[in-house]
């Protein structure tokens, strides 16, 4: 969804009034923030560890398994995974820090681990042995390594997620029959090979020998072949990949010419002749006059400069990328398209350097629908003309735009002439095209013309029968008793839903404000984030997106999720997603990651890193308790959306989101607050939605407020725009003062798990920003570029008064140091009933205990 926003004067007022701003922000953080370091090998401490969650050793009654909608352990026992992600060298720890993190990852409450990203690169950071002319040798070592921690895991009851293809560069593991260098291969294919590696007989069974190589080594320490390990509960056979996402026109001839024979050859057993395809995918329509607008209008025009002269030439300086992409735009408006009619848009372009120019016809007001085109031109030094045609959909009289995104970079110069939009075109076949001769391109792009659902019947089917193929290799040829499925649902979305939904279970990915590089990906010292919290989204931000995808009667996780450091709002993460995960009964969620090999340098490493953020790691055994435990309840209230399954390519076609098929059915965001999501695929029927049950949750959020809120008996939480007003929760009270931000998180939890009034130990955590000592920050705080200062972590103390009601006769406070073991106390006072206490920075703390005596 690419919204317009009209937001120039709100921008100059946000400006000014941050200006000021930050001035008493840097006054808060000097009085306000303190020294704060959680342990990077040790366990936590005391009513922090939360250890005894895990049944240990992991796998012990048996293999972990789907069952109705679930997963279960050997005995039938629900279980449900809080997990991190050890990537690169991280999966690799020697023996001894792999025996201490292991300790320390079950104090927090986690009870998995994925292992990603081990197929990217040689010893130390990969699995290959460093020195040898192919990727295609294990290195000893490592996979020793990687044996002891899975050993050392599985005895604290931590379970183990593998994945097999996530970065490898097939063609460092073997030759190909290409004509390009490796050079060539990393600057022309997909990254990783995605997508082409779903279709190509090289490497696919390169995929299946990784495998076999991998899941059929025994693990010395457990003397069990990984394929028939218990504690492997999960293997991944690919990370973020759909053949849905191949652009055919971007790869090399061998490549190309491959999908294109099987792209042929698919249309051949299809139609049978030339004669009977051309009668499906319609003839030609004559070319009509231009009703393409004389002047654009301009979005995020901060960003960029658009000049005309007097021959018509558009000239488009980009100068300054914003952090979004789509916030900077040019517009057409107002068109009139009558439904279902075919047009055709035509342009001449040039660019100062190569750029992918993406441009759509979409409605001009909410919910900005797609109408039938979304193409990405690619722009080179020379003059191109450029032709796309598409069949309109959804369109509105006078309320249709066509419209470029510029913000995609680089940042530079483009020039544009001659742009038309004109009913008629062709979507059959073209010049020097023939089924006969199987010379049948293939569309660009996915579309919904005759030939873009045929091409996108073709990717769906050809996946699907990739993906069974490689579940039956697995189960059958090697014995892999852990819970399979091929990628990410949202990869391929709709399609990519269908096709998860008959593998063991249903993953999918999110992060909120992850960052984004605007020049050149992966720049340490050029990346940008907007910086808010996600519960100021009027949308419910991750949370209805990951909701939607989630199929009827399958497991669901979530294998990566984070809030990426090094936002002023992270703290907001694991109370949010914990509570959200228990309240639509998922079976696991994923924190993206653990964060490299320096485990206890006392400061934040990444963007992602978890092992050293204060905000995140206070939060997780209360997250532990909400989701593991299940002191957050399920939604009493339960929905599902139903999607004929042969309606899914003509769907996936026309670019329709499982978010918009939500909407389509009449669900609004908000209602997943209150009620379980799932969707469904049916023989018959239309997409539509049911609801079942009355509407309950002991979730509440008001975006507008940016209020969000936990009231469960064992546990509360109030995250936002809390500060400078007393929140009140089944028996608790949260007066938090005022601070620079007006942001804070706090939880309570009961660790003994009874209501609060009868709990003995209770856990509070307090939480706002938190930083690295001298991070560097922009004007705007939307980057630090490298500059990501020192140890030790600083957190801003949470100034509040907590009440509650409790039968308890005497109690007493503690603040708790890194690791929660108590440190000082705190002055309390119990009277008739309500035990009330300050916290704040003075206590140098983020969390605390509440014991009675």
């Amino acid at each position: 969804m690419i919204p317009q926003l009209n937001f120039h004067s709100a921008v100059t007022r946000f400006i000014l009034a941050a200006s000021a701003l930050l001035v008493a922000v840097t006054t808060a953080r000097a009085e306000e923030m303190f020294p704060f370091v959680m342990p990077g090998l040790e366990p936590n401490r005391g009513v922090a560890n939360v250890s005894w969650l895990n049944d240990a050793p992991a796998g012990k009654g048996g293999f972990v398994r789907a069952k109705d909608g679930h997963f279960v352990d050997g005995r039938g026992k629900r279980i449900k995974f809080l997990a991190t992600n050890f990537t690169f060298a991280s999966a690799f720890p020697s023996h001894d820090d792999a025996d201490k993190l292991a300790t320390r990852l079950a104090s927090l409450g986690i009870n998995c681990i994925r292992f990603h990203h081990m197929d990217n690169q040689a010893a130390p950071r990969g699995i290959w042995k460093p020195g040898a002319p192919k990727k295609n040798e294990f290195d000893p070592d490592q996979l020793d390594r990687l044996d002891y921690f899975i050993a050392a895991l599985k005895k604290r009851g931590i379970y183990a997620d593998i994945n097999l293809h996530v970065s490898r560069n097939y063609w460092e593991g073997e030759d190909f029959p290409d004509g390009l260098s490796d050079r060539e291969r990393r600057d022309l294919l997909p990254h990783y090979g995605k997508g082409v590696d779903k279709i190509n007989d090289q490497m696919i069974r390169m995929q299946r020998d990784y495998a076999r190589a991998l899941l059929t080594h025994v693990n010395p320490y457990t003397k069990a072949a990984y394929a028939a390990e218990p504690c492997v509960a999960i293997v991944e056979i690919n990370n973020e990949n759909s053949l849905l996402q191949l652009k055919v026109s971007s790869l090399p001839d061998y490549y190309r010419n491959d999908v294109l024979k099987k792209w042929n050859a698919w249309l051949k057993a299809r139609y049978g002749s030339e004669e009977k395809l051309l009668a499906a995918w319609g003839g030609r329509e004559e070319l009509g006059a231009s009703l393409m607008p004389a002047k654009c209008s301009t979005q995020g025009g901060e960003h960029f400069q658009v000049t005309t002269d007097g021959s018509g030439e558009t000239r488009v300086v980009i100068k300054k990328l914003p952090a979004v992409e789509w916030h900077a735009q040019l517009h057409w408006t107002g068109l009139t398209l009558e439904e279902g009619k075919l047009y055709t848009v035509e342009f001449a372009a040039r660019s100062d350097a190569p750029r992918k120019l993406p441009l759509s016809v979409r409605l001009q007001k909410a919910d900005w629908h797609n109408c039938g085109l979304n193409e990405d031109a690619d722009l080179t030094p020379q003059w191109k003309n450029f032709s796309f045609t598409f069949r309109a959909a959804r369109v509105e009289p006078g309320e249709v735009r066509f419209d470029f995104v510029l913000g995609g970079g680089p940042a530079g110069e483009f020039r544009l002439k001659d742009l038309t939009l004109r009913p008629g075109g062709s979507l059959g076949l073209k010049a020097g095209e023939s089924l006969d001769n199987g010379t049948v391109a293939a569309p660009r792009a996915l579309m919904p013309t005759p030939c873009g659902l045929d091409w996108t019947r073709f990717l769906a089917e050809t996946e699907r029968a990739y993906t069974d193929g490689m579940r039956t290799f697995l189960k059958k040829e090697l014995g892999v008793r852990a819970n399979i499925l091929d990628t990410q649902a949202s990869y391929g979305d709709i399609a990519g839903t269908y096709r998860e939904s008959f593998n063991d279970f249903v993953d999918m990915h999110a992060y909120w404000q992850h960052p984004r590089f605007p020049r050149r990906p992966w720049d340490s010292k050029d990346w940008l984030i907007p910086n808010t919290p996600m519960v100021a989204a009027k949308d419910t931000g991750n949370f209805a997106r990951l909701a939607g995808y989630r199929v009827a009667g399958k497991a669901f996780t979530v294998s990566e999720y984070d809030h990426p450091a090094p936002s002023h709002y992270a703290a907001e993460m694991f109370p949010m997603i914990a509570s959200f995960a228990a309240a639509q009964d998922w079976d696991g969620f994923f924190q993206f990651d653990w964060g490299g090999t320096n485990w206890a340098d006392g400061k934040i490493n990444g963007y992602f890193a978890l092992q050293q953020h204060p905000a995140k790691l206070a939060f997780l055994p209360a997250a532990a308790l909400m989701f593991r435990r299940g002191d957050v309840a399920p939604a009493k209230g339960a929905m599902r959306l139903s999607i004929p399954a042969g309606e899914v390519e003509k769907l996936t076609a026309e670019n329709t989101s499982m978010t918009a098929a939500w909407k389509k059915a009449g669900v609004e965001p908000a209602e997943l607050l209150t009620r379980r999501a799932s969707v469904s695929f049916s023989t018959v029927g239309k997409l539509a939605a049911t609801r079942q049950g009355r509407a309950a949750s002991q979730l509440a959020w008001d975006a507008d407020a940016a209020l969000y809120t936990v009231d469960a008996p064992a546990a509360k939480a109030v995250v936002g725009r809390c500060t400078g007003k007393t929140t009140t929760l089944g028996g608790v009270e949260f007066a938090v003062k005022p601070n620079a931000r007006n942001f804070a998180v706090l939880s309570l939890n009961a660790a003994d798990g009874k209501p609060f009034a009868q709990s003995r130990r209770l856990l509070l955590v307090a939480a706002g920003n938190v930083e690295n000592t001298g991070m560097d920050w922009n004007a705007d705080h939307t980057t630090v570029s490298n500059k990501w200062g020192s140890a030790p972590t600083v957190c801003e103390g949470i100034a509040a008064k907590v009440t509650l009601a409790t039968k308890l006769k005497s109690a007493k406070v503690f603040a708790l140091d890194g690791s929660g073991a108590r440190g000082g106390e705190v002055p309390a006072t119990l009277a008739d009933g309500r035990l009330s206490f300050e916290i704040g920075p003075q206590f140098k703390t983020l969390w605390y205990e509440i014991a009675a005596e």
